[in-house]
């Protein structure tokens, strides 16, 4: 599927994201197999080795039981998008994690790139030895906010700020959640404004 994959950016486009953000990430459109009619970003690890796909739903139909997000691979081993920003997160060692790839383009797209994707509500074993390897300094969960909703967001970064006290110093460890739902609903200056708050917390 992904020998076939197209790179129509079309989806990502009309959310915000420019085509200068994704081709950073070497997505594109699958027609057929496993992850028909979604848009999939590979996943590779650090000798550039595939090691998995996630693929976005792009049907949207209000009704379909299709997934948003379908992973292939072990997604606990994954340390995203450090294909791409390894180099940033080793220089600022601060790093703030979201919840999918979506919310991590739109920080990227807002000139906040020091992410890193938990493909989910929880922290995977890959990225927690990523961030004892590079000594993180400031990690900053940053989940979907769901108070208006099941709160599964807002509970998973608790749940994550006690995990990953048991590795870090609790200083080092803060819930910076975004002011809407998640960052894909936030217009770039929003994004800027959240993150300029959040330099101000220092």
């Amino acid at each position: 599927s992904l020998d076939k994959m197209m790179p129509q950016h079309d989806y990502w486009i009309k959310r915000g994201v420019s085509e200068k953000t994704l081709i950073n990430f070497k997505g594109g459109v699958v027609h057929e197999g496993k992850m028909k009619n979604r848009y999939v970003f590979p996943i590779f690890d650090y000798k550039e080795n595939l090691v998995g796909v996630s693929g976005r739903d792009l049907i949207n139909d209000p009704e379909s039981k299709r997934p948003k997000w379908k992973h292939i691979g072990d997604k606990g081993q994954w340390k995203y998008p450090m294909q791409v920003n390894n180099k940033i997160l080793r220089e600022q060692k601060e790093i703030i994690v979201v919840e999918s790839i979506g919310d991590m383009l739109s920080l990227w797209e807002a000139g906040v790139k020091n992410t890193a994707v938990a493909f989910g509500l929880q922290i995977g074993l890959g990225l927690l030895n990523y961030f004892l390897r590079i000594d993180a300094q400031k990690i900053i969960l940053a989940f979907n906010n769901d108070n208006t909703q099941d709160g599964a967001g807002n509970q998973a970064a608790e749940k994550n700020l006690n995990r990953l006290s048991r590795y870090f110093d609790p200083n080092q460890i803060e819930i910076h959640l975004p002011p809407k739902g998640d960052f894909g609903e936030m217009p770039t200056e929003e994004i800027k404004d959240w993150k300029e708050n959040l330099c101000l917390k220092k």
